[in-house]
């Protein structure tokens, strides 16, 4: 959690674990935006949503390449240690397989709760992929339930949030999707998430069989686009939208590369903030003054207090 702006003897701010575990027993729905760094996290912390998702395919895709499962958990924690510094809000973070067998996977869970996330989902489809059939690649339902068991033993904290993920549903079918999420339900889980669902029957028909509290992922171009009121009507508590915000900061960058190429200048380009709104969504008056303030001890010869 960014801590520049605390004070001495000041009462310890609500960790991030422990207001996700209070917005998920309360009424409602948590949005969450999927980001890839420090700045886009603190964009949606001061956009005004109640939480983030580190989404990893946004977090790989911010390096420049695809989404398939080459980087490392040192990588991942390297990208979370940078958005819990600057970012307050609950982060929900995506572990793709846990990283390899079950030894790598209870060390995932344990990297990433010292690096402050507030929740994590681990999936049913192995990473990377291990043969050309896209459904020889996942688990068998009763290996993964045992790997969420294994990821909720291994937590420290015991308010760190386990969301087991099923990606069966484009080779199994929404039939065994919704087994296997019951199963992880059973296994200790506390929210499952069942990817790949693109109707509104689709989602009804999940939340309505799965008797335990789910997340929904959604992303425009892909499938019904539910509203947050409609989908927590339907009984689900955590809604993530992961491509967002990436898939609009690539429209704009090209946008202005396009106008840069072509005229020479950004001079007439309008569609840009300012340097000084830029310094503010950053903090930068904040930092200068804690800075000025140990300057000035140090010119006046002496300790601040």
């Amino acid at each position: 959690m960014n801590s520049e702006g605390s004070k001495p003897g000041a009462a310890p701010a609500e960790s991030g674990r422990s207001v996700l575990r209070r917005l998920l027993r309360q009424p409602g729905i948590v949005v969450a935006p999927g980001v890839a760094d420090g700045l886009s996290a603190l964009l949606v912390q001061q956009a005004g949503f109640p939480a983030v998702y580190g989404t990893g395919g946004a977090i790989n895709r911010s390096r420049g390449v695809p989404d398939v499962g080459a980087a490392s958990i040192t990588e991942l924690c390297d990208r979370v240690n940078e958005i819990t510094d600057v970012c307050d809000l609950p982060l929900i973070v995506d572990a793709d397989s846990g990283f390899g067998g079950i030894v790598n996977l209870r060390r995932t869970v344990k990297s990433l709760e010292k690096a402050g996330v507030a929740a994590l989902h681990i999936q049913d489809s192995e990473l990377p992929r291990r043969a050309a059939d896209a459904a020889r690649n996942y688990f068998s339902a009763r290996d993964m339930a045992l790997r969420v068991e294994a990821a909720c033993d291994a937590r420290q904290d015991p308010s760190l949030v386990v969301i087991a993920r099923t990606d069966v549903i484009e080779h199994l079918g929404l039939d065994e999707a919704i087994a296997r999420a019951g199963l992880y339900a059973k296994a200790g889980a506390d929210v499952v998430y069942t990817e790949h669902m693109r109707t509104r029957d689709e989602m009804a028909r999940a939340v309505e069989r799965i008797q335990h509290p789910q997340l929904v992922s959604l992303n425009k171009g892909l499938g019904d686009l539910l509203g947050p009121a409609e989908l927590a009507a339907m009984g689900y508590k955590i809604l993530t939208h992961p491509a967002d915000l990436q898939l609009s900061a690539i429209h704009a960058m090209r946008a202005v590369l396009r106008h840069l190429r072509d005229t020479g200048t950004t001079q007439d380009y309008r569609d840009m903030i300012g340097f000084a709104e830029r310094d503010e969504i950053v903090g930068l008056a904040g930092v200068r003054t804690i800075e000025s303030e140990y300057l000035r001890a140090s010119s006046e010869g002496g300790p601040r207090r």
